[in-house]
């Protein structure tokens, strides 16, 4: 053994060493995080319980008994307490003006402030309720600063919010027309204000209803970014008097708690009183699972926090009308797998529940179906170790700097690898490369770490596809140029071996990406793997490029022996007399491409099947993890249709099979660039996936030895060049 080969070996040991040591850092952060929270949402199942005739108190007794875990109850609003028909209104000080007798509404002090009032912007409320109106007084006051409001406890109780400009809300676009149905103006109506959805402290009668039931009460914030010196402090003084510690703050409104918009940045006293009590923060998972959904300061707030955060599955409108999904699916059976999903693949670790949909306004009157469909799910996380209860929050994790350098030097050494194998550089140039590899990671991890982190999990995710496709060509070519004649036993073994072997190289890049990427903020999905699409993309080229390279355009199977080809092969390619049948396949091929990378996420429109869908969730069902589709029913089996055809020699149709089968590499480790799935569901599932491969490879392998034994039957023996 050489020098050269000898530094590579001791290198990419060591680098294994270190990727190891990452991955099992990882998975013992993964393993002490196993409960989550099913918290019922107050506002719709108090709708849900209007609908059924029964009172408040009634449902969440028997959503207690269901599973649930806690009830979250949001702060009242000017908006809420006149959807709930409380006997109060409010509006704009400008559209108050617009009625000519509206003093005669207001008592003399109220009546007089507002008549000297020059801010059109401000909002007027006013009720005749003494007791709401000083359960309201007394909210405000605590939360906001004083000049913020005007109190009028008169027969008339009025109340003033002062307000801006920016606080407005506009109707949608709409144009005035004259009788020739000609525009003539775009007017601008002003109909309320963001005053109207600030947080007015939370309903004692709720927080009692609920706790009749035995829930738990998670209170939810709502802030409002200016006037708020106390609104941090008088959240957790409402904590402290009704007894109710959230397991999890889930902010309300479009910012955390206490953050001001003036100063961009929240209320040291929520950062001080969330570490003294040891609450984690939520944070609501996207509508496209992917992140989560932006409030202002909760992404410093969670950094901060040494990432003390909870992901939370947010059960949306489309979700809660899974109901007798597809015609198929009876009952809430979709919806529950809708949470199953979320639990197991993506870190959730509380649930927002909503009840279940008949129609945009009303629900399915079967709150029975509640316990059934919780203590499915519950007997469906046992084997995942997962049960309900308080949500669990990860450990604090980072990726030490020394371990992510040495397991990029095997990066390094893989890379070098490749390019030696397909373009065959010069020693030279290969130990220049080398050096500067050698200088430019520990330089990169220091100085740059968190562009490092995505730079060598994106190596990776490249880097060991592309040796799985070298070797894949090789074993291809290999197969060619063999003059010995395969039985079918033997090209089941072939076939399974070669498989296997690149599957487990893929598994060993997949491994490297997930222990790259098992800092904390990528494990609850705050950073994520951004070269997705882009790693799906560029093995593509490179086996197009490795492909030609070693087994050329057309060339015969006794010209394989050399990689010179290359420019020959390509200028035929190019000069090839274009046929009708050959843009036909072009563009089936590029359909193909552009379905495979628009469903790699939820960003575009290209949506599975229903047949689809209820294969996946059939999978769910009998595994532990669900194999991924494009594996077992495309790339594994085109593989065994690529080894079978290299072996009877046809040569010709071999590059549409390769290239299929190509994709099952680059997913095998596409699977582990999602940073918040566990490290042992990805591998579970990969390691389903490669034995239904083989499985259904192997029944691929028999249905073309047949189509192979009517072809020579009827055309002859084949002839293997």
């Amino acid at each position: 053994m050489n020098l050269k080969k000898k530094i590579y070996l001791i290198l990419f040991v060591i680098s294994l060493i270190a990727t190891g040591t990452m991955l099992l850092s990882r998975i013992n952060v993964e393993n002490q995080a196993k409960t989550v929270d099913i918290v019922a949402d107050y506002y719709e199942f108090s709708l849900f319980a209007d609908q059924l005739e029964i009172s408040d108190e009634e449902m969440f007794k028997t959503l207690s008994e269901s599973g649930i875990s806690s009830v979250a109850l949001s702060e009242d609003s000017l908006y809420s307490l006149v959807n709930e028909q409380k006997p109060i209104e409010y509006d704009l000080l400008s559209n108050v003006k617009k009625d000519l007798e509206w003093k005669t509404l207001y008592d003399g002090r109220a009546a007089t402030f507002l008549e000297a009032d020059e801010n059109k912007y401000d909002v007027v409320v006013r009720t005749y309720d003494q007791a709401l109106f000083e359960r309201l007084s007394e909210a405000i006051e605590a939360r906001y600063d004083i000049g913020f409001y005007e109190f009028f406890d008169e027969e008339v109780n009025t109340i003033v919010l002062k307000g801006t400009i920016e606080d407005l809300y506009y109707t949608e676009d709409s144009r005035y027309k004259d009788i020739l149905a000609k525009g003539v103006k775009l007017p601008r109506v002003e109909v309320s204000s963001a005053l109207e959805d600030i947080g007015l402290g939370f309903d004692p009668e709720k927080i009692e209803i609920i706790k009749a039931s035995g829930l738990p009460i998670n209170l939810r914030p709502i802030n409002f970014g200016r006037s708020n010196t106390n609104i941090a402090k008088a959240y957790f003084d409402d904590v402290e008097k009704y007894g109710e510690e959230p397991m999890e703050i889930i902010f309300g409104g479009k910012s955390v708690l206490g953050f001001e918009e003036d100063v961009k940045n929240y209320d040291p006293l929520l950062y001080e009183t969330l570490v003294a009590k040891n609450v984690p923060i939520a944070l609501i998972e996207s509508s496209l699972q992917r992140g989560h959904s932006e409030q202002y300061g909760l992404t410093q707030l969670a950094q901060d926090l040494n990432y003390n955060v909870v992901r939370v599955f947010p059960v949306i409108e489309y979700i809660q009308q899974r109901y007798d999904y597809l015609g198929y699916y009876k009952g809430s059976i979709e919806i529950e797998n809708t949470l199953y999903r979320a639990i197991t693949e993506r870190n959730i670790r509380a649930v927002y529940f909503r009840p279940h949909k008949e129609t945009n306004f009303t629900y399915y009157e079967v709150l029975d179906d509640y316990k059934t469909m919780f203590a499915q799910l519950e007997a469906r996380l046992e084997p995942h170790g997962i049960t309900l209860g308080k949500p669990s929050v990860m450990p604090y994790h980072t990726v030490s700097p020394f371990l992510l350098m040495l397991s990029a030097f095997g990066l390094l050494i893989l890379g070098l690898i490749a390019l030696k194998l397909i373009f065959d550089i010069n020693e030279r140039f290969e130990w220049v490369l080398f050096v500067l590899g050698m200088l430019f990671i520990p330089a990169s991890v220091f100085v740059i770490p968190n562009l490092s982190v995505e730079l060598y999990a994106f190596a990776a995710a490249n880097i060991y596809p592309t040796i799985a496709i070298i070797f894949f060509i090789e074993y291809i070519k290999d197969i060619l140029l063999s003059t010995k004649y395969y039985t079918f036993k033997g090209i089941i073994v072939k076939a399974t071996v070669g498989l296997t072997a690149i599957v487990m190289l893929c598994l060993i890049g997949g491994l490297t990406v997930g222990a790259i990427m098992s800092r904390s903020d990528y494990l609850v999905e705050m950073s994520f793997y951004r070269g997705v699409k882009a790693s799906l993309l560029l093995p593509m080229f490179l086996f197009v490029a490795v492909y030609i390279i070693k087994l050329g355009y057309r060339r015969n199977v006794h010209d394989l022996e050399e990689n010179t080809f290359f420019i020959q092969d390509l200028k035929g390619f190019l000069l090839e007399n274009v046929k009708v049948y050959y843009l036909a396949i072009a563009a089936l091929l590029g359909i193909i491409v552009y379905i495979y990378i628009a469903r790699s996420g939820h960003e575009t429109n290209v949506e599975a099947l229903n047949i689809e869908i209820i294969f996946r969730n059939f999978l769910e069902n009998v595994m532990l993890a669900r194999p991924r589709t494009k594996e077992i029913l495309m790339a594994f089996p085109a593989f065994t249709a690529t080894v079978y055809l290299a072996c009877r020699g046809y040569q010709r149709i071999l590059f549409p099979f390769a290239l299929t089968a190509m994709i099952g590499f680059t997913s095998v480790v596409n699977t582990f660039c999602h940073s918040r799935a566990p490290i042992y569901l990805s591998t579970v599932r990969e390691l389903l996936s490669l034995t239904m491969g083989i499985g259904i490879g192997i029944i691929v392998l028999v249905v073309l030895e047949i189509i192979n034994r009517i072809y020579v039957a009827y055309f002859g023996s084949k002839n293997y060049e």
